[in-house]
């Protein structure tokens, strides 16, 4: 074929615009998407050179080469820059010997070339070709076109330069992207990013019929290294555990505070599919070693893999604190409890999903989420649970240390009263020693009683950081909840005034008396709702901070006590099982009402149509813990929706006057409380309802 020939491609470039520079937000991610590419087409070395691209220097480039299985003439013409045709969807694993699952599906990857640069050269060759290709694109050709508003139709043409060059060895192949006129700056940062997202782009649990290595070039920055690296010693984490599954059930993670340990179980799979995962957890110790013995690397949560190739999105222009870095939103939740929740500067985590294995979950066209459905939803929901499990060892973890601390004190003490007791018995017995040994009593005294000072600290520091922790979590509590009652009293408002306005344009039409009627009772109802709401908002902007030392025993007494005509009128039995006498220090009593309020009020409503209604509450201590099960004879909730009915406007009882906030009430106060709340298998068998809550308690 002759050199200097022109080729055509013809596509909408407004939808190519919205491909390339739009959708693809960030640049990071852009290269990233081409080196995925590299990997899709057997490459086992992959170079990426950046030249000029500082701030001031001429003549900026980024070059992308592989090597690849290269594309042809045809390959180039016909499938390149067309959207839609990834050859992948035919071909899902490519060939042989390295039978790589292919990760690129839709056929835009390419269209992030635009993101990066104004030109791009391709030069590219298939094994057993003479030639190899170059093709010139100018990205300012086709915006000229698409100004050029006398001349524009709804296809583009553009001529591209395209020639061959001889090559030197007809068994080379692969592809080289030459990015020109780089748009933006790239400083040693930047790059440093970029090999930071590349180092973990193929997972450490696949294993590779060949090595994929991405080496990258900067030399105004003197980076010249393999970005790409074996998984990092995790022997160096606090803990760890690996999750699987069959079938059939899916394993999962809980804490056993018994034992101390991370206990493995199984449950039936979820919407999303089985998953492989697993999860290493660092404490400040081994943070310290870790990024001593590997400190290119970095502790930063968790990624998911799809098919060996990781599909986590990130942004590194993105404004949303949980898209930039945590679209799990991991680190979000640690304002909720700032001193036991886990971050992502705590963990490293690899989730393993495959395409046929969890088809779902499906990333999202800018490669920066996943499309938000409820598998999606499902599978963050099941990842933070297993977060919950790392949470309880961490709150374990710490006040064992805590006890060890105190106990290593009072055995300190306990063995300087001893050598105290021991020296004045010798002193005693031999009063020829008695002048000698006076020295060495009087300084043991004197570290007793530094010692026994250290122990009046520690304790209370210990209190105090205990109450200034409740009253920051107190805090936390309502902020959370001011911002769900805020939007969900904007959605009931909005409600209502659909319905206002279709009074006030068709009232009083006798046509329309059936939605007339419709219309104001669900006004009513929306009314009962918003001002249920407006009641709790006040109760949580009165609520009294201070922290007292609380009977809780008498609590519940006095609020089963209060409900007393309702429990009359509607034939409930209640039955109460609580120690005569629980002391609760630095806690607060206002929260603890609402909490059994709110369980009472929705047990309430769930037992009105039963043949035997009890509600019973039963309160037992164990080992640094209070748990209070509310259980009732109601209808019961079904086992997937166990978590659901927690969130703010989910209801069972809708029927019976729920609103869907009481429930969510409770989780907040409780957690305002550093507790937990659940529901486990009802205590009346194959009826009703249990709830727990479970609370830290010292005795």
């Amino acid at each position: 074929m002759p050199e200097n020939q022109t080729l055509k491609w013809r596509f909408d470039v407004s939808t190519f615009r919205l491909i390339g520079r739009d959708l693809i937000t960030d640049r990071i991610t852009a290269l990233f998407e081409l080196v995925k590419n590299c990997y899709d087409a057997n490459a086992q070395k992959v170079s990426v050179v950046f030249e000029c691209v500082g701030a001031g220097e001429e003549s900026p480039e980024i070059t992308i080469e592989d090597d690849g299985y290269g594309m042809s003439f045809s390959d180039i013409r016909d499938k390149w820059m067309v959207i839609g045709t990834s050859s992948k969807k035919a071909n899902p694993v490519s060939p042989e010997p390295f039978n790589r699952r292919c990760v690129g599906e839709k056929g835009i990857g390419r269209f992030a070339v635009d993101k990066l640069g104004d030109k791009v050269c391709i030069v590219t060759k298939k094994r057993g070709e003479a030639e190899w290709l170059n093709v010139e694109i100018d990205w300012s050709d086709y915006q000229n076109k698409e100004n050029d508003f006398d001349k524009i139709s709804l296809f583009t043409d553009v001529e591209n330069k395209y020639y061959f060059t001889a090559a030197d060895n007809p068994d080379d192949s692969g592809t080289k992207l030459i990015i020109s006129s780089v748009r933006d700056i790239w400083t040693k940062s930047d790059i440093k990013r970029f090999m930071s997202e590349v180092a973990k782009i193929v997972s450490p649990y696949t294993a590779l019929n060949y090595p994929f290595d991405v080496f990258v070039k900067a030399g105004q920055y003197d980076i010249d290294q393999k970005a790409t690296r074996d998984f990092a010693d995790v022997n160096i984490a606090t803990i760890s555990f690996s999750l699987d599954f069959d079938e059939l059930n899916q394993e999962t993670a809980s804490f056993d505070e018994e034992s101390g340990e991370i206990r493995i179980s199984s449950i039936p799979q979820k919407s999303f599919g089985g998953i492989k995962m697993r999860l290493f957890y660092f404490d400040d110790a081994a943070r310290k070693k870790y990024r001593r013995e590997f400190p290119n690397n970095q502790i930063d949560g968790i990624k998911i893999y799809r098919d060996g190739i990781i599909t986590t999105p990130f942004a590194e222009n993105e404004e949303d604190a949980d898209k930039k870095r945590d679209i799990l939103g991991i680190d979000k939740r640690l304002w909720q409890d700032i001193f036991s929740r886990v971050s992502t500067r705590e963990i490293i985590g690899i989730v393993d999903i495959t395409r046929n294995g969890n088809p779902k979950i499906i990333d999202a066209t800018n490669r920066q989420d996943f499309v938000d459905n409820q598998e999606y939803r499902d599978l963050k929901e099941f990842i933070i649970l297993q977060l919950s499990a790392v949470q309880d060892y961490k709150v374990y973890s710490r006040n064992k240390k805590r006890k060890e601390n105190n106990t290593t004190l009072e055995n300190a003490g306990d063995s300087i009263q001893s050598f105290i007791s021991t020296i004045e018995t010798i002193s005693q017995q031999n009063p020829d020693l008695k002048k000698q040994l006076s020295p060495a009593i009087e300084q043991a005294k004197k570290t007793d009683a530094a010692v026994k000072q250290a122990i009046t600290e520690q304790k209370q520091t210990r209190e105090e950081f205990t109450r200034k922790e409740s009253i920051y979590l107190s805090i936390m509590s309502m902020q959370e909840y001011a911002i769900h009652i805020t939007h969900a009293v904007r959605t009931t408002l909005n409600k209502i005034q659909d319905k206002v306005e279709y009074f006030n344009l068709f009232f009083p039409d006798p046509a329309e008396e059936e939605i007339f009627s419709k219309y104001a009772h669900d006004m009513y109802c929306e009314f009962k709702t918003l001002n249920k709401v407006i009641d709790y908002m006040l109760s949580y902007s009165q609520a009294n901070l201070l922290l007292e030392e609380v009977d809780f025993s008498l609590v519940v007494q006095e609020v089963f006590a209060s409900y007393a005509s309702v429990f009359s009128d509607n034939g409930i039995r209640p039955e109460l099982q609580i120690p005569e006498k629980i002391i609760l220090k630095n806690t607060n009593k206002v929260f603890f009402r609402d909490i059994l309020n709110n369980l009472i009020d929705n047990s309430v409503k769930a037992v009105r149509n039963a043949s035997e209604k009890i509600i019973k509450c039963s309160v037992t201590i164990g080992q640094d813990k209070l748990q209070i099960d509310l259980s009732d004879t109601g209808n019961g909730i079904p086992v997937e929706k166990r978590n659901w009915v927690f969130g703010i406007y989910n209801t069972t009882t809708e029927s019976e006057g729920g609103a869907g906030i009481g429930l969510y009430i409770v989780k907040t106060r409780v957690e305002s409380l550093k507790g937990n709340v659940k529901i486990v298998d009802s205590e009346f068998g194959d009826i009703g309802t249990t709830i727990r809550v479970e609370l830290p308690f010292r005795r």
